[in-house]
């Protein structure tokens, strides 16, 4: 297919969605830059361009380095990262059924990184959970949270907890989070991440490092949470001041 030389842009975005609907169900991925650059006969810079108005509208997403992925026409699980909510709410909000698989707890010991995020000394003792969450069964997730220890913690998270770790610390413990300090970082998965989200292929990922504080401004847990890309969006409000 070409184009003429009207409306360039418009019509290489056309050209492209065009292109994603027709394959939706057959491919993940888009052909490179260059490779529609040469179908079109456009420069790279004008399927950039296009490209970027189809990020903005919600139909591709381009990870540096990796390429184009086309993002699935199902309900998607979006939220305000500003917004404090528990994965188990967004799961919940966007109709889904939330659930969690390959549940692992221990009593472990504060190493200098996690001691340093919950303000405890290193080695001092910390109860260690790793959950998949998924929604509708589909694994969507992997959550990694590090709690001070408490009374019977793991006793009592093991016989009597929620899907929600926030519900579970406020009920047995009256522990409430007034506000999250998080970092977002962008990462591909590896073989021990892909084992426990059930991928076939490296994958992109959404990774949150959070310190979760309580309304007296103290640290009552860290979490390492790896979100699916495809499944999860995270977007936020920016104000001009």
């Amino acid at each position: 297919m070409k184009l003429d030389g009207r409306s360039m842009y418009q019509q290489a975005h056309d050209a492209i969605l065009a292109y994603v609907e027709e394959n939706r169900n057959k491919i993940d991925s888009l052909p490179s830059e260059l490779e529609f650059s040469k179908m079109l006969g456009v420069s790279r810079n004008t399927v950039r361009e296009a490209i970027r108005i189809l990020e903005r509208e919600g139909v591709l997403y381009s990870r540096h380095g990796v390429g184009t992925f086309i993002i699935p026409s199902k309900r998607e699980l979006s939220t305000c990262i500003s917004t404090l909510e528990s994965a188990t709410k967004i799961i919940k909000d966007h109709g889904y059924e939330p659930g969690t698989l390959s549940v692992k707890t221990e009593i472990c010991t504060a190493d200098e990184r996690i001691g340093k995020y919950l303000d405890i000394p290193e080695g001092a003792p910390v109860f260690y959970i790793e959950r998949v969450r998924t929604a509708d069964g589909e694994p969507v997730a992997l959550v990694r949270d590090y709690i001070p220890s408490q009374p019977d913690i793991e006793k009592e998270y093991k016989t009597g907890h929620t899907e929600s770790l926030l519900e579970f610390l406020s009920d047995k413990y009256n522990i409430s989070v007034s506000h999250v300090v998080c970092e977002i970082k962008a990462e591909i998965s590896n073989e021990e991440l892909e084992k426990s989200l059930h991928l076939d292929k490296p994958s992109a990922l959404l990774v949150l490092e959070q310190i979760h504080y309580d309304s007296r401004g103290q640290a009552a847990f860290y979490s390492d949470s790896y979100f699916l890309s495809e499944k999860f969006h995270f977007n936020v409000i920016r104000k001009k001041i």
